[in-house]
């Protein structure tokens, strides 16, 4: 009997030990999503989802994580992330921009026009 006792003690101890190992390897499933959002405009709309819908960003990263654990997913965009938003029914809306761009480079209204 005492040493069946000492055998699930033993048991036990490795069952703790091999826990806390996992809980340190853990990755954290926001960072892991927000390192594969591959634009600023993604990043936007993932933060806009997040002060809009807190309880669905929660669920939604952990999807997305999911996705890019299985190797579905590589990288998001913009507008991937928007239209997975509207699919499931949310109203995200991004900021609207305007940019000029003349001879490849962005510039500001003035130089567009020649002023």
């Amino acid at each position: 009997m005492k040493l069946y006792k000492k055998y699930l003690a033993k048991l036990a101890n490795k069952n703790e030990n091999s826990v806390s190992a996992k809980e340190s390897v853990r990755e954290d499933p926001e960072k892991v999503v927000q390192s594969k959002l591959s634009d600023e405009r993604a990043e936007e709309i993932m933060e806009k989802i997040k002060i809009k819908y807190p309880e669905i960003y929660d669920l939604l990263v952990k999807e997305l994580y999911r996705a890019i654990k299985q190797g579905v997913v590589s990288e998001l965009d913009g507008l991937t992330l928007l239209s997975i938003a509207h699919s499931i029914g949310l109203d995200i809306r991004p900021d609207l921009r305007i940019r000029f761009v003349k001879n490849g480079k962005e510039v500001d209204m003035k130089e567009y026009l020649g002023k």
